[in-house]
């Protein structure tokens, strides 16, 4: 692969292991933060620091911003020089945010030249350069000149589409909504049973088994919500119900907050009050949708 110039904005723990990969790939690599002895490690490892945004975007053909969030990229944007970049170079924006932000930075950038894209980590520091989910979002032309040079951030980088906000969208729900309060739940769990003498990881040998059960469910719930058909013959939104209600109940006996639970709890109250009760637990997606 020939070498490309990348730039990359941010040292915190996850720009430093981006920086890295690309370097590991054989790329020529730059980079900046706003406390430039952060930039000592990766430099370290064959890294150039740059001293402003505007050097890092001059000098690279991408520039990959890890950002604390996007109003410090929105600092970064109107502090580049105007012209500094050349035409068509670009921009990938791997700061957390939400659908709303993806698209007012796409505007924020159109005055720059550079082709803006969005995207999300969806993965630990440890697995970039690695097996790392990386999702990126925008101009499909843009994706296909430098996807190899960007795979170079995990096995798992792909482009998602070329609605901007897309990238985002399944970061808040597939890590936020459901990587995030899943792995909650454990500790939910684990400290009802430590309550009753049960160690934490007891639990986890039984939490694991549930696994492979949810890589049944899940692309049948999905399937369900995609058809509209929610008949089920197993484990209707009352038996649900009936379950988490002593569930909740039983962990608020020991003086335990059940968030997790009580949570769940509401949204297959919310289906029983519409109705559809007899249904799959699937089923509260509209519900939700609905309450959207």
């Amino acid at each position: 692969m020939t070498a490309t110039r990348v730039s990359v904005l941010g040292m915190g723990l996850m720009g430093s292991a981006v920086a890295k990969a690309f370097i590991d790939a054989g790329h020529d690599v730059a980079v900046w933060n706003r406390t430039p002895a952060k930039c000592v490690a990766v430099a370290d490892q064959g890294a150039r620091t740059v001293w402003t945004p505007s050097e890092a975007v001059a000098w690279g053909e991408v520039t990959v911003a890890v950002l604390s969030d996007y109003r410090a990229v929105r600092e970064v944007v109107t502090s580049i020089a105007p012209g500094c970049a050349a035409s068509g170079t670009v921009f990938l924006n791997l700061t957390t945010g939400d659908a709303a932000a993806a698209a007012d930075m796409e505007k924020a950038f159109a005055s720059t030249g550079m082709t803006y894209l969005d995207g999300a980590v969806l993965a630990y520091p440890k697995d970039v350069g690695g097996t790392a989910d990386i999702l990126v979002s925008g101009p499909e032309a843009a994706w296909h000149r430098y996807r190899d040079v960007l795979a170079a951030m995990g096995a798992g980088t792909v482009h998602t589409s070329e609605a901007i906000h897309e990238a985002n969208v399944i970061d808040t729900a597939a890590t936020g909504s459901f990587f995030c309060t899943a792995l909650g739940a454990f500790y939910e769990a684990s400290a009802y049973a430590s309550h009753h003498g049960v160690p934490a990881d007891r639990l986890a040998v039984h939490a694991l088994r549930f696994l492979d059960l949810l890589r049944t469910e899940i692309p049948e719930g999905a399937e369900q919500i995609m058809s509209g058909a929610y008949e089920t013959d197993q484990a209707t939104v009352h038996t649900y119900e009936a379950a988490m209600a002593l569930i909740t109940d039983t962990t608020r006996a020991i003086g335990q907050p059940a968030h997790i639970s009580a949570g769940f709890l509401a949204n297959l109250r919310a289906a029983q009050a519409a109705g559809l009760g007899d249904r799959s637990l699937a089923v509260t997606h509209e519900v939700l949708g609905r309450a959207g």
